[in-house]
């Protein structure tokens, strides 16, 4: 291969170059690069596919462009030889470059350091780059011998190496710009073409002396050049096409309700701005859904919410638009303006049509419609504020059907100020995390912490999560809170590191309904990729009743956490509605067991035949299990003759302390030696 031949009996032939088919290579190769590049953009984003299924498409596309660059370049060497083609060998040269890039891909995700990630997966391709080329030479049948000049097949690998090695910097960075993604497809498409054409320079043919020669070049690859421009087509358009087709899933189940095919909370809110409303705006509220619920079962309830979605679209006039905005409320926005009184009569007539169709199994729903008229000062904002007020104040006061606001009637609640005063405080630093560690307590090892939100109002004072989480919850804000948690652990973890204090791991509270938003992968996902966070420093708590409704829905949910490294924990275990078998089907790492268990130990036998059963079946599952709530030695004795294992929280070891405060704890751990030691495994 790198030996020369016997120049008794061979003579070297020179050959020239096609330019024109030199561009259609480096055309080939800079699509799939472009298309390898929003692939990958592709696995780093919460999908409706799996991350795999990206990876793998990520590689083909790569892969199948430089396979295919490799042989368009054979086309452009022009020399009087006929060369034919080995199908079953070429094909098979396909294999190194699909398999280079996907170790590639995946090497760049993985825990080691990145210099080290860039630098492996960057060998990697190089030489898979190199292995298809020799081989995809192999398949090349010419009536002449080739020799390789090695220097310069060395020198081909470290050029590809080297761009292979800058592109992977550019992509695995989450913050890059628009440039950076430009330059890196650039350097994808320029490294393996460079490789190609230095490797094909590098190469010497020699044919038998008094050998005949052709006129021209004579090339049998019809066929595989019709596979490589068919392939190219289909397969990088297919995969090009399956990115956008995902986007536009993802930007479905974000800004649409999958149960009623209406556009959901979040696709209102994007409608929301401090503009003047242009015309009136109602919401639908059905109070006693969770009663129907807890009677015949939430496929009843569910049923029950897409007749009136039905029902509300068929009898929504043209000049509103139909929101559903939460569990139990409908929304109506009139776009036009002067038609206050044909939305009211709308109203109206939607009301009777409601009636008849809600009495379910000799049960009436009551229902509120709240109506906010608008005039030439009102904003969408206060519209809105004005319609959630009635349906607060109608609960409240069991006052049912179609009611409109009146300033004189309708005064601003104390929910209400909570809700408006909300943003203030993630702002302003009202709104904080304490930290309360989680102990082993065999070993008595410090294993992390679990963020729980606070709220010091400047007028109010200190608000109690008891309080004001409901009210999140209820007004649909949770998940807005939730987003500023995350982004407040990540950048902690990040200082706490800085500051060479080991925090192993921060549990954090997801709220019910908005576990199962794409949105919230997202901002897991970018959050810890900005801080250059392990994912598995994160560990997300998601509680029995919020699996309850669609354990389907939360399986999946949970198995996408798992999936890109995050912990996930199920809290207040034995409280909630779920059975054992919801435990068998979410892939969860730990089991929290409410304090309403550990508030009845010592105890005996009997009393604590539950919770033995409860620990026997987290152990069964090798699952971690903490026992939250614990405040005395004869608590956590007790629990530890139950079952050495166990993991504590309580103030029995900690109260939940402010961020200073943890560091002078662990500190005081670390100097006494005694109660609790730092956990490094």
């Amino acid at each position: 291969m790198f030996t020369p031949p016997d120049y008794q009996q061979y003579t070297e032939v020179a050959g020239t170059y096609s330019l024109n088919v030199i561009l259609l290579s480096f055309l080939i190769l800079g699509f799939a690069s472009y298309t390898t590049i929003a692939l990958y953009d592709r696995m780093q984003q919460a999908s409706f596919f799996r991350r795999e299924v990206w990876l793998v498409f990520a590689s083909l596309a790569l892969g199948f462009g430089i396979w295919a660059t490799h042989f368009v370049s054979m086309n452009s060497l022009l020399f009087p030889i006929e060369m034919h083609v080995d199908y079953p060998i070429s094909f098979l040269s396909l294999l190194p470059a699909i398999i280079a890039s996907f170790l590639a891909f995946q090497l760049v995700q993985g825990p080691m350091k990145p210099c080290w990630r860039h630098a492996t997966g960057a060998a990697l391709l190089a030489e898979g780059m190199t292995a298809m080329h020799i081989i995809g030479m192999e398949s090349m049948k010419m009536d002449a011998i080739y020799r390789f000049d090695w220097k310069l097949m060395v020198a081909a690998n470290i050029i590809g190496g080297l761009f292979a090695y800058f592109t992977l910097c550019l992509i695995s960075n989450p913050n890059r710009s628009k440039a950076n993604r430009r330059l890196a497809v650039f350097f994808l498409t320029i490294g393996p073409a460079m490789m190609h054409y230095i490797g094909l320079f590098s190469m010497t043919y020699f044919v038998e002396i008094g050998q005949p020669l052709a006129d021209e070049s004579i090339s049998h690859m019809h066929f595989l050049n019709a596979v490589i421009g068919i392939g190219v087509g289909l397969l990088l358009s297919g995969m090009l096409l399956t990115t956008y087709i995902d986007g536009y899933v993802d930007h479905w189940l974000k800004y649409f309700d999958v149960l009623t095919k209406l556009p959901n909370r979040r696709n209102w809110e994007r409608q929301l701005s401090d503009e003047t409303a242009v015309g009136d705006l109602a919401i639908w509220n059905f109070p006693d859904l969770q009663r129907v619920n807890q009677l015949y079962g939430y496929e009843a309830g569910d049923k029950i919410l897409q007749q009136i979605g039905e029902l509300l679209a068929k009898w929504k006039p043209k000049f509103a638009q139909l929101y559903r905005v939460s569990g139990n409320r409908y929304l109506f926005y009139v776009t036009q303006a002067g038609r206050s009184a044909d939305f009211y009569k709308s109203l109206v007539i939607i009301q009777r049509e409601i009636d008849q169709l809600l009495p379910i199994k000799r049960q009436e729903m009551r229902y509120t419609c709240a109506l906010s008229k608008a005039d030439q000062r009102k904003t969408k904002k206060q519209l809105y504020k004005e319609a959630l007020m009635v349906v607060e104040q109608a609960s409240m006061t069991r006052n049912w059907g179609l009611i409109t606001f009146d300033p004189a009637v309708y005064g601003t609640s104390y929910e209400q100020e909570v809700l408006r005063d909300i943003s203030k405080a993630m702002d302003e630093k009202h709104l904080y995390l304490a930290y309360q560690p989680k102990i082993a307590g065999r070993t008595e090892s410090f294993i992390g912490v679990e963020a729980l939100l606070r709220w010091d109002h400047p007028e109010i004072g200190p608000i109690s999560p008891a309080v004001f989480v409901p009210f999140l919850e209820q007004d649909g804000r949770m998940g807005e809170v939730t987003d500023w948690i995350i982004r407040e652990v990540c950048r902690q973890i990040h200082h706490w590191d800085r500051q060479g204090v080991d925090v192993p791991q921060v549990a954090i509270n997801i709220p019910g309904e908005y576990m199962t938003e794409p949105h919230l992968l997202d901002v897991l996902w970018k959050e810890t990729n900005s801080y250059s966070i392990d994912p598995g420093r994160i560990e997300l708590e998601i509680t029995e009743t919020s699996t309850a409704k669609s354990i389907a829905l939360a399986t999946a949910a949970t198995k996408r956490f798992k999936r890109y490294g995050f912990a996930v924990a199920l809290d207040d275990f034995g409280t909630g509605v779920s059975s054992l078998s919801y435990l068998q089907q979410l892939p969860i790492t730990t089991l929290k067991i409410d304090k309403s268990f550990t508030d009845v130990v010592p105890a005996s036998p009997k009393e604590c035949a539950v919770l033995n059963a409860i620990l026997a079946i987290g152990l069964s599952m090798e699952l971690q299990i903490i026992i939250e709530g614990v405040e005395t030695k004869e608590q956590v004795d007790f629990l530890l003759d139950l079952q050495p294992d166990l993991i504590f929280q309580g103030f029995y070891y900690a109260r939940p302390m402010a961020s200073e405060q943890l560091i002078e704890w662990i500190a005081k751990a670390q100097e006494s030696r005694g109660l609790v030691k730092i956990d490094k495994s």
